[in-house]
Formats: structure tokens, C-alpha cells, sequence
């Protein structure tokens, strides 16, 4: 993909001018501070609160990309079994999607019963939130291959780790990585998540001090490095994608915009 400034001045100019919207606003209508502080304020707490942003904003990273990174890698062995082995789709696949559709902040304090209250229960946590996407979308990939290919391999006796590796994995990556990339935000989302349950520190945790010091413009401002962190992990899937399947319909489509 050919760099161009004017991809990256649109959303920064786009903001810029939500800011200053955002600003007249909260002066015109005279909205309170502790509703909805103006921007300048947001700045200022953001100076203030900058020493102790950093590390509790590293602890979440940490946390989030652990479960992502255990989530990629159990996911796709998962979705790698349930499409060879029919006796894992019937039994194990159904009791992953029953998982999945139980609300993690209810299942966020038995975790911590579970494991601890540690790091380690934080990152079971983002697993097990970033953990569905993944499963489901690569075993979309593995499944959805053209009928000609596979009758193309059977004709030339190929063994079934050939049609795995030359067809199947292949055409499973653009999927997969759709995948990821909704696992990767979503794993930010479960370890704010856990963090709400029981953490003395991580940028969920000052979320929660701030709410309860009435400290809005602090909240908003640990929200808005939220937005950031999940926003660059995406970036960081998509420049992956282009490197290692630039040949994929997605990739194609946003080159051509350029």
C-alpha cells in the first residue's frame, strides 16, 4: 500500500474538529463539568494524571495481548480439530458457543475465584472473550473451499495434509483474520472488564476511581486511551495482514482506494 498523507490527516482533522465541536457545545448550552467537561479540561487532567497513565495503561496492554495472543493460538488449533474431527462439533463446539453467549461480567468473578486474583485471571478473561471470533471465522475459512480444489487434490491423491496446507490453510487466512481483528478490540474490552471485577491497578481500575470521584474528565480521558490502544492493535493486525496475505479481497479492495 503506497503511504499518503491525506489518509492520515482526514481522521486527525476529522477529530480535530469533533473537539472543537464538542467544545462550543458544552459552552453554548452550559452543560455541567462533572456531565460533560469541555475538552481543555480533558487536556489538563491529562497532564496532571500522566505519571500514572503510562503504567497502568502498559498493565493493561499486557493483559489484553496476553489473552489475545492465547486466544489466537488455541483458537485456531480448536477450529483446526472441529473441521477434521466431527465428534469435537457435535460435543465441544456447541459448549463453546453456550460460553460465549454468557455475560463475561458475570463470569469475570467466578474467573477470579478460579484462578486468582492475579495477572493471570485478567488474561483468562481477554481469552476467553477474543477467543469465539477466532474459532468461528477460521473454521468458516477451512470449510468454505471450492468443491473443484478439493476434487482437483483427490484426483491427484493428495493426502489430507496437503489439501490442509494447500488449499484449506490458504484460503482460511483472510477469514481468519477477520477474526483476529474483532478478538484483538474485544480482548481490550474482557480485560477492562476484569478489571472492573477486582484490580488495584490498569486503566479499567482508574476508570473506576475516577467514577467514583465524580473525576469525569479523568474517566473520559482513560476512555479515549482505550480508543487509542484498541485502534492501534487493530493497525497492527492490518499491517500484518498485508504482509503476510496482501493477496486476500479485503487488502485489494483498500490498496485500490488509495
Amino acid at each position: 500500500m503506497k503511504f499518503s498523507w491525506k489518509n492520515v490527516a482526514e481522521p486527525i482533522l476529522f477529530f480535530f474538529v469533533l473537539l472543537v465541536l464538542w467544545e462550543i457545545l458544552v459552552e453554548v448550552i452550559k452543560i455541567p463539568a462533572f456531565i460533560l467537561p469541555p475538552p481543555r479540561d480533558l487536556w489538563v487532567a491529562f497532564i496532571k494524571k500522566l505519571p500514572i497513565l503510562g503504567n497502568h495503561a502498559f498493565i493493561t496492554f499486557i493483559e489484553a495481548f496476553g489473552g489475545f495472543v492465547l486466544s489466537l493460538v488455541l483458537g485456531v488449533g480448536f477450529a483446526i480439530s472441529v473441521v477434521y474431527s466431527r465428534h469435537m462439533q457435535n460435543t465441544i463446539y456447541p459448549l463453546i458457543v453456550i460460553l460465549y453467549a454468557m455475560p463475561k461480567r458475570a463470569v469475570a468473578p467466578l474467573m477470579v475465584i478460579w484462578v486468582g486474583y492475579g495477572l493471570f485471571s485478567k488474561i483468562a478473561i481477554a481469552f476467553l472473550v477474543a477467543f469465539f471470533p477466532i474459532v468461528v471465522n477460521t473454521v468458516v475459512g477451512l470449510k468454505e473451499v471450492e468443491p473443484e480444489l478439493l476434487e482437483l487434490a483427490r484426483i491427484n491423491r493428495a493426502s489430507q495434509f496437503d489439501v490442509f496446507k494447500k488449499i484449506r490453510l490458504p484460503n482460511s487466512i483472510p477469514f481468519m483474520f477477520a477474526g483476529i481483528k474483532v478478538a484483538i478490540v474485544l480482548s481490550v474490552t474482557g480485560a477492562i472488564v476484569a478489571e472492573f471485577v477486582a484490580a488495584n491497578e490498569g486503566l479499567g481500575y482508574l476508570v473506576l476511581q475516577a467514577n467514583y470521584s465524580l473525576d469525569t474528565a479523568f474517566a473520559l480521558v482513560v476512555l479515549l486511551i482505550l480508543a487509542v490502544l484498541s485502534l492501534g492493535l487493530f493497525w497492527l493486525v492490518e499491517i500484518v495482514q498485508r504482509k503476510i496475505a496482501p493477496w486476500s479481497a479485503e487488502i485489494r479492495q483498500v490498496e485500490g482506494s488509495f
